[in-house]
């Protein structure tokens, strides 16, 4: 068994990952129905206005938007449990004897616990194409949107991870993981740090960039952040996990 299958077994087996999953379905679909619902009842004061919401502002880019705050907690709950558990368990020597590349062996944390993440997300994001479909409008933006949500939660996965490295201990390493990503998540809401009318702190706030893709142009400085990001937590990560080992060797 790899540690991709194991990583799997783990998260698929585990009572509280579906537990959350089913809440998480709950509030998607309560989104959705009630984005819909909303922008139905809109429609008479849009009538009047010169340039009134598409169907893609009044209703995918909040579900897509509330789906991204909902993940906070997913990703803090899943990617955080991924290394921390291994000091509770005592795993830590089966693990410096199993596999000895670094980079492997994160890579493969970060795929299962990526999967496991995409198994909250997929149910909402079949539903805005299925409604862009029905509503016959253009799937530009709802593939450049779902885009930059697959980026973000990526790039919060690979956070997580490296916190979780640095964890002896599973609630400590999900509620830290949850602390870092919802300060980092308010940054671009904050009013820190002005100048020439613009808050240069929420460049560093994923929430800044996640929402530089609803637009109809792809932001490749957000792409950068994004995928810079990624590489650099775990790149991080696998040299905590050395360190690791060689205190263990």
């Amino acid at each position: 068994m790899t540690i991709f299958t194991a990583e799997l077994k783990y998260f698929l087996r585990s009572p509280l990952i579906w537990l959350v999953a089913a809440l998480f379905a709950f509030i998607s679909a309560w989104s959705f129905l009630m984005a819909i619902e909303l922008f139905i009842t809109m429609q008479i004061n849009y009538a009047g206005m010169s340039n009134p919401p598409t169907i893609a502002q009044g209703i995918i880019f909040p579900v897509i938007a509330t789906v991204a705050k909902l993940s906070l907690l997913i990703v803090a709950i899943i990617a955080g449990l991924s290394f921390s558990r291994y000091s509770q368990n005592n795993a830590w020597s089966m693990v410096n004897a199993y596999c000895k590349n670094d980079f492997i062996f994160v890579w493969y944390k970060f795929l299962a616990c990526f999967l496991i993440c995409l198994l909250f997300i997929a149910p909402s994001l079949f539903a805005v194409f299925v409604l862009s479909i029905l509503a016959q409008i253009s799937l530009s933006s709802v593939l450049l949107s779902s885009m930059g949500m697959l980026l973000l939660l990526m790039w919060m996965i690979s956070l997580v991870l490296f916190l979780s490295s640095l964890s002896h201990n599973s609630g400590f390493a999900i509620l830290l993981s949850l602390i870092v990503l919802v300060l980092l998540w308010s940054l671009s809401t904050g009013s820190l740090d002005a100048s020439w009318g613009k808050n240069w702190l929420q460049t560093f706030s994923p929430q800044y960039h996640f929402h530089q893709f609803m637009s109809s142009s792809i932001s490749f400085a957000s792409v950068f952040y994004f995928v810079s990001g990624i590489v650099l937590f775990l790149f991080a990560t696998k040299q905590r996990l050395a360190h690791k080992r060689m205190i263990l060797s």
